[in-house]
């Protein structure tokens, strides 16, 4: 809680019209007037305009816009929803527009607006204890999927879920925080918050002695957008001077500070974002969070950003691609701008369409190629990749055509030797340890290499990583490389997966594996009398999730739930991590908590009293997160 000084300032610092939170009587329920048909009239639309670009206000509807505003309830209370739409097909004239929205709340007062929308300021005015709430800004092109545990917070997917056709959105919640703590009612009045992530926190996370302060449970989005690229999300907040009051600082003091965003899911990460001394409060914009799938907490921290002008680094050049049966083998050369950070991997993604789709196969890698299987051989695909580095994952490259299909060899040409030479038998299946060694052919003349030796196969997430030693003899002709074959049983049927390893490099990782399932992998090398016989094939199972959270239960008081569980029965192959623990209303994750691997509870604190909201645990490990535990349904009490 602020201290005394700081709360005789932050009552000084209050905006006119200041009330307590109390959500009036009369809210209607459902749509407000579309217009407002006398001067005294409330719950209604003032007024909509845009003014596109290069041209002069109008109201919207002359523009072919559609504007609405309706009461909605949720666990978090009551909001007014709002919003301009009808968008598709408009010229850049009107999308690039400002729009401008007025709304009569009457005796609700908007204390704090959620919204999609770019460019956003909210301001608010009372007379006669009525209140206009005017919002501004530009609709702002989203990439989203009709997915409501993206909405919600629980996943977007994968590296490689594409969203669906960008959409323009001006839309967002007002709220009166009516039942949250008065801390909130007072500090956060006047906030808001604007994105175009689809995966964010409906309220603030706000501690007035915390560390940090204020923060969002949740931020993300599916990976690419309907093109192929990686979504780059942008944050907008303002803090009132209620907020700043309460820290016991200033606009200007803490714009000249400064704030860092921190961003923590799987790796924590410090985003670039400007603090702005304006109307009162400090206005905070981080233009370019690139977490795509991977959804994070962003914690804002009152302190000099150690981001600097780092960003996701530029496409890989270079990039070819060669068929095999079923596979396409990707080489590219590194980017010629890595973002001012390490690139530390690559995406390869294989589409069936030279422009946009969804991927139909992919491999990452740390490496300058890789493997993509499971395509149809004799299919011609569009193979496209991306670098990533701490900021993200950049652009990719332009897409280049590969047929995944074999290659044919060259016919031998006859022999002029009196006698033909023997033919190597091709390579079979042999058993585990027992590997056929090709027949010598006569002294000088080449042959395949026999077979690697000493292959190790070390699992990871979704991943093998093999290695292995030369081979006994060569054949009598330089090696020239290396294919590591992976099968679902330890002899015959077809591989499910490759990777290709150029001479004189003894290892290469089998990646886009099914966590949790048992392969058997075994080398094959390769010179220029052909390929020799595989390896003994050795045994690894990729990592997997952990199991769900046993024997889950939950207890309320002080407005805080404290969530208990038992580990899972299985881990998944891979040490547990931590455990997530998160409580959802009607409109997805509300807030969550977190233990590490040792920890069997943790505590939400902050919540809504009177609420019922469902309880769910989530194991941690180095595949990623488990399924959800069983819901339990818990009611917050005082």
């Amino acid at each position: 809680m602020p201290s005394r000084t700081a709360a005789i300032s932050l009552l000084a610092a209050l905006p006119l019209g200041f009330a307590p939170a109390q959500t009036p009587d009369d809210l209607p329920d459902g749509a407000w007037g579309s217009s407002c048909a006398a001067p005294e009239s409330v719950y209604c639309i003032a007024s909509a305009t845009i003014t596109p670009a290069g041209g002069s206000a109008q109201p919207v509807d002359a523009a072919g816009l559609s504007v609405s505003a309706a009461t909605l309830s949720d666990d978090y209370g009551d909001w007014v929803r709002w919003s301009v739409g009808n968008w598709a097909d408009k010229p850049a004239a009107v999308t690039g527009g400002t729009v401008e929205l007025v709304l009569r709340t009457g005796t609700f007062v908007p204390r704090f607006t959620n919204a999609t929308a770019a460019g956003l300021r909210v301001t608010r005015t009372v007379a006669d204890g009525k209140y206009e709430l005017t919002i501004r800004g530009r609709a702002t092109p989203t990439a989203w999927r009709a997915d409501t545990d993206c909405t919600a917070g629980y996943s977007c997917g994968d590296s490689d879920t594409t969203a669906e056709t960008t959409v323009y959105r001006f839309e967002g919640r007002t709220q009166d925080l009516e039942g949250s703590p008065g801390f909130y009612t007072t500090g956060l009045d006047g906030a808001y918050l604007a994105t175009d992530a689809q995966a964010r926190s409906d309220l603030l996370t706000y501690d007035t002695g915390g560390t940090p302060p204020v923060s969002l449970g949740v931020l993300g989005n599916p990976q690419l957008d309907a093109g192929g690229e990686a979504v780059r999300n942008f944050v907008t907040l303002f803090l009132p001077g209620p907020y700043l009051a309460a820290a016991g600082t200033s606009a200007a003091a803490a714009a000249s500070t400064g704030f860092d965003l921190v961003t923590s899911g799987d790796t924590t990460v410090h985003q670039r974002v400007t603090a702005t001394a304006d109307d009162g409060g400090v206005r905070l914009e981080a233009p370019d969070v690139g977490l795509g799938a991977d959804l994070a907490t962003a914690a804002f921290y009152p302190r000099a950003s150690p981001a600097g002008n780092v960003t996701a680094p530029g496409a890989p050049q270079s990039v070819q691609g060669a068929g095999g049966t079923g596979t396409a083998v990707v080489f590219w050369q590194p980017p010629s701008a890595s973002g001012g950070s390490a690139v530390t991997r690559y995406r390869a993604r294989a589409y069936a369409t030279p422009g946009g789709g969804d991927v139909v196969g992919s491999c990452e890698t740390a490496e300058s190629w890789c493997t993509i299987d499971g395509l149809d051989a004799g299919g011609t695909y569009h193979v496209a990749v991306s670098a990533v580095n701490n900021l993200g994952e950049g652009d990719p490259a332009p897409r280049v055509a590969v047929i995944a299909t074999a290659v044919p060899q060259p016919e031998p040409s006859p022999s002029d030797s009196p006698s033909p030479s023997p033919t190597p038998a091709p390579p079979g299946e042999p058993e585990p340890g027992t590997p056929t060694l090709p027949s010598p052919g006569p002294t000088g003349e080449a042959h395949p290499p026999y077979a690697p030796q000493d292959v190790e196969a070390t699992p990871g997430a979704r991943r093998i990583a093999v290695a292995w030693v030369v081979p006994d003899s060569d054949g009598g002709s330089p090696i020239t490389g290396y294919t590591v074959r992976a099968f679902p049983a330890a002899t015959g049927g077809a591989p499910v997966a490759s990777c290709p390893a150029p001479a004189g490099r003894y290892s290469c990782v089998l990646t886009g594996l099914t966590g949790g399932r048992k392969l058997f992998v075994e080398v094959i090398a390769t010179n220029a009398a052909g390929a020799g016989p595989a390896s003994a094939r050795v045994a690894a199972t990729p990592w997997t999730v952990p199991g769900a959270p046993r024997s889950v239960s939950a207890t309320s008081s002080d407005r805080k739930v404290t969530a208990g569980w038992k580990a899972p029965a299985s881990n998944g192959g891979s040490a547990i991590t931590g455990y997530r623990a998160e409580v959802s209303g009607k409109s997805g994750v509300v807030a969550r908590c977190t233990a590490p691997p040792a920890g069997r509870t943790c505590t939400i604190k902050k919540l809504k009293k009177g609420t019922t909201l469902t309880l769910r645990v989530l194991a941690v490990n180095s595949a990623g997160l488990s399924a959800p535990s069983k819901a339990v349904k818990i009611k917050v009490k005082d």
